[in-house]
């Protein structure tokens, strides 16, 4: 009988609330989607990405659009959602 092989999930902090996920790279819009649920990019909205307590080549940083990001026990993301006026 063949054992099932349970996913790892990794521990993530965005805007202070934690996240599992089973990924080792995460994208920016996905990123966007796990701190507000969504993501409906358009003219009027911009999106913010950085990070913290990321991988040792690259500690902390900013991702736009279309960017990807490794991930790592207890990184931390600050996202936010602004109208540009």
């Amino acid at each position: 009988m063949k054992s099932e092989k349970k996913k790892k999930t990794v521990t993530i902090i965005i805007n202070g609330k934690k996240h599992e996920v089973e990924k080792k790279k995460l994208t920016f819009e996905e990123i966007v989607v796990l701190s507000f649920g969504e993501y409906k990019p358009n003219d009027n909205t911009a999106y913010t990405v950085t990070y913290s307590k990321g991988i040792d080549k690259k500690p902390k940083g900013q991702l736009v659009a279309g960017d990807n990001v490794m991930i790592k026990e207890g990184m931390i993301f600050n996202v936010s959602r602004t109208n540009k006026s």
